[in-house]
């Protein structure tokens, strides 16, 4: 029988095992509390996305304060966790019969991924692939998951372009670089073993829209790619207003599309480096005579299903209007042009998706093309998120990123 006093000894280790268990509860329910974000019931792998987000954003909140004791560089803190999260997980099988290999073009690097098969065509089928990442992330390492996985798809020759990026290049840089490389590979098509008549461009987010900004260029200049393949890409920078701004900017999407990100982009881009306020979420970017001119071209109320109000006669911020005037260009925004210019362009492949800032900038975009009848696919993912595609492999794998990655892959290769 146990006595009184051998209970009493027993007492305090089994009082500590219970604290300890109410720390670790605590701890638990807090980093659940710290992480969650309401999602919709139907969204894939919803808690690898929730801690995604946080560690993304609680890495990007470090950048921010160790850059304002000079610690660190924040852009390259965020590039090379993008590396080590994406692009360090490269796959390579022999199976899959491509070459692969970096080179030079009019000293802009490019990474080259050719089928075997194709070693001995004269006239290769081409993809030229700008990669996204906002201007600033992103780089042909980070994007060869689907530059390989759209090579070996589609069995097209694949060049995946490195441009240059913000901060240390302001805009056109990436633009330049683009399409001077395209224009090589347009004019010089014998050279490069290329079939001319047989060109996609393609790219996300912000290499969508170099995408549709060099093949508008193009065309104007005479020559005839075959689609464009954009995938969710930024068309506009006129109208931050848009409802997908409104709903999904404050959502911290990937745990860096946010406000604070956002306008640092913003200022980046710009040869001033002026300081981007929150007057650019209200559209304060642009004068009253900017609105009038531009509104129809991303006509909310005409081409969504909801919109919200929006006041042509509202001057702007003066600053941000002189040292943001780029922003709302043809060759920044590819969107902001007439029907007459939108009735020239090839095929679109368009792919959207609902979790993203820019969907409705992509909705407004089908809308138009669909009532000129010009030639148009537009999938609409509706249960994921802007990136999704980019995580076919490693511990951040999602399930969808293949899916997507091979629905775009079928319906370049059915177009080209």
């Amino acid at each position: 029988m146990t006595s009184a006093n051998e209970k009493t000894k027993l007492s305090p280790r089994s009082s500590s095992k219970g604290k300890i268990f109410l720390i670790i509860l605590s701890l638990s329910v807090l980093s659940i509390a710290l992480v969650y974000q309401p999602l919709p019931d139907n969204f894939p792998q919803p808690w690898k996305y929730r801690f995604l987000s946080f560690w993304a954003h609680l890495f990007s909140k470090l950048g921010y304060l160790g850059e304002q004791v000079n610690l660190f560089d924040r852009i390259h803190v965020l590039r090379f966790l993008y590396y080590v999260a994406v692009g360090c997980f490269q796959i390579r099988n022999p199976e899959h019969n491509l070459q692969i290999y970096d080179k030079k073009i009019l000293n802009v690097s490019v990474r080259i991924y050719q089928p075997e098969e194709l070693g001995n065509v004269d006239k290769m089928p081409t993809i030229i692939h700008f990669h996204g990442g906002g201007f600033l992330l992103g780089c042909r390492d980070t994007y060869d998951q689907v530059t390989y996985a759209l090579a070996n798809l589609t069995r097209a020759l694949v060049i995946s372009v490195e441009y240059r990026r913000v901060p240390e290049h302001y805009f056109p840089a990436a633009l330049d670089d683009c399409t001077s490389i395209t224009y090589e590979l347009f004019q010089n098509a014998d050279k490069y073993r290329i079939d001319v008549n047989r060109i996609t461009l393609a790219g996300d987010s912000a290499g969508g829209n170099l995408a549709l900004v060099i093949t508008q260029s193009l065309i104007r200049d005479g020559f005839a790619p075959r689609t464009a393949c954009l995938i969710y890409p930024a068309l506009q920078f006129f109208d931050f207003t848009l409802p997908s701004y409104r709903l999904y900017l404050p959502r911290n999407i990937l745990g860096v599309i946010n406000e604070e990100n956002f306008l640092s982009v913003m200022s980046e881009l710009s040869e001033s480096k002026v300081k981007v306020t929150r007057d650019i979420l209200y559209n304060n970017h642009t004068s009253a005579e900017d609105k009038k001119r531009l509104r129809p071209y991303v006509d909310a109320q005409k081409y969504l299903p909801i919109s919200l109000p929006f006041d042509v006669n509202e001057e702007g911020n003066q600053n941000l209007i002189t040292n943001l005037k780029f922003l709302i260009s043809p060759k920044m925004s590819p969107l902001l042009v007439s029907d007459e210019e939108l009735m020239k362009l090839p095929p679109i492949l368009l792919f959207t998706t609902e979790f993203d800032i820019l969907r409705d900038e992509g909705l407004i975009f089908a809308e138009r093309l669909k009532s000129l009848n010009k030639t148009l696919y537009h999938h609409h993912f509706p249960t994921t998120f802007h990136g999704a595609h980019l995580l076919l492999y490693g511990p951040l794998k999602f399930d969808i990123a293949y899916d997507m990655v091979e629905h775009i892959a079928r319906k370049i290769r059915e177009n080209l």
